[in-house]
């Protein structure tokens, strides 16, 4: 049914998601609507290999987001981006970073920092994973395999948080060093492909590292970032055609073409006056 939804769907001309934003799942307004009134989190180091840093966030100006070589805070005040700087300069540094500087201007702080081999932080929220979310085991047990999927691919975790705000269901997240890249597209980093469309995991294998198949249509692996898009036609010409376009299209852009699958209907359907009787998944590089 999924399927079927999703090609009907592409046949109505929906966007495809060809950019990727380079910052992710909060906005400022979204986060000055809070309100927040919990003592900040009590941070422990993990005995584990990778020793990173774990606790439980339950304030959202200390949920740290980053880009490029720096971390950023939604802080309501400048007290609010104190403690936020109180909270994360100590992880930077535990990790061979220095800050370069901190501001906060119009409820948002920035620290910058600078790296001696060219790693930067990078981040990774658990929310749209499919897990059990009222069971604190089953969603530790999703973080460590995180953890130790990031580790086995030479990435260096740094911290592992559980986040309890009624801005999310329960969940997790762990920051992480990679390396830099001027397209942040293009960094190994550890990422979901989540389109609603069921995805051919098989085609990606090579591609990137796969970490889990949390669903027919979610992957989470660690790689580049990925993108799909579905095509229809009424005949085997025409999906090819459509194909050729489409690769064409991404070789315009700079998108790195990966593999695509063409595959007949079991059953054809019709929008309008038009039949569709075959698709085709591709999948590329971002």
């Amino acid at each position: 049914m999924m399927k079927k939804l999703s090609l009907i769907a592409a046949a109505m001309l929906c966007a495809s998601s060809v950019s990727a934003a380079e910052l992710s799942y909060l906005s400022a307004g979204s986060i000055k609507s809070l309100q927040i009134a919990v003592p900040a989190p009590v941070l422990e180091t993990e005995t584990a290999k990778c020793d990173h840093v774990s606790g439980e966030i339950t304030q959202l100006h200390l949920l740290a987001q980053a880009s490029k070589s720096q971390l950023f805070s939604f802080a309501d005040t400048e007290a609010q981006f104190n403690e936020f700087k109180a909270m994360w300069q100590p992880i930077l540094e535990k990790f061979g970073m220095k800050v370069t500087s901190a501001e906060y201007k119009d409820n948002f702080g920035v620290i910058k920092y600078e790296s001696p081999d060219g790693r930067v932080v990078r981040e990774f929220m658990g929310e749209r994973m499919n897990y059990d979310a009222l069971s604190a085991e089953a969603m530790k047990k999703e973080q460590h395999m995180l953890l130790e999927s990031l580790e086995k691919s030479g990435l260096t975790p740094v911290a592992a948080f559980t986040i309890k705000h009624a801005a999310f269901r329960p969940t997790f997240n762990v920051y992480y060093l990679t390396k830099a890249d001027e397209n942040q597209d293009h960094e190994t980093q550890l990422r979901q492909l989540k389109n609603g469309e069921d995805i051919d995991f098989d085609l990606l294998a090579g591609a990137v590292t796969l970490v889990e198949k949390d669903a027919s249509f979610s992957m989470v692996y660690i790689g580049k970032l990925l993108g799909s898009k579905s095509k229809l036609a009424a005949d085997e010409a025409g999906i090819a055609a459509k194909l050729a376009d489409y690769k064409k299209f991404l070789a315009e852009n700079k998108k790195e073409f990966i593999a695509a699958k063409t595959v007949k209907l079991d059953e054809p359907f019709t929008i309008g006056e038009h039949t569709y009787k075959y698709f085709v998944n591709i999948y590329f590089f971002q």
